[in-house]
């Protein structure tokens, strides 16, 4: 159990420290976080296997599992709606509106070689799980794609 008082916002991992020398799957890792911020669909597409299945979690939300090719469309799409995103959920949508989202991601790697990682491969994501709070999620999306609509439709008078 947690000790009293507790709070996840004051753990020392709250504010990630990158490690001086990674092991090769943390490096696959920061590749994929440095990738998604700076919007570098190329690079993220190189940590990921041919064969990704991407699933956004819980089920409840009936969300289809996604391939590699449709994962990075997806990325396009949910980041062309934010001026500002960062990797601890809280941003800026173009509309304005703020965005604070709890989630967390699993990643499951295919396994390299011996000899592939001492010729400096990554290695590639072949499961990534995403949970998200889904209320939050389907009000914030829904409400969003009205506001940029509208934002659209303003912009064309």
């Amino acid at each position: 159990s947690s000790p009293p008082g507790f709070n996840p916002g004051q753990s020392p991992n709250y504010r990630f420290i990158r490690p001086r020398a990674p092991s090769p799957y943390m490096r696959s890792l920061l590749v994929y976080i440095d990738a998604v911020n700076a919007r570098d669909f190329g690079s993220l597409a190189t940590v990921f296997d041919d064969a990704l299945e991407h699933r956004i979690l819980p089920k409840s939300l009936a969300r289809p599992v996604l391939t590699k090719k449709l994962y990075i469309d997806y990325w396009r799409s949910v980041m062309a709606m934010f001026s500002q995103f960062e990797g601890y959920t809280e941003g800026e949508s173009v509309s304005g509106t703020r965005y604070n989202n709890e989630y967390m991601m699993l990643m499951h790697f295919s396994p390299l070689t011996q000899e592939e990682i001492e010729n400096g491969q990554l290695p590639k994501i072949r499961y990534l799980k995403e949970f998200v709070d889904s209320t939050y999620s389907v009000q914030f999306f829904k409400e969003e794609s009205e506001r940029q609509r509208q934002l659209k439709e303003k912009d064309k008078q």
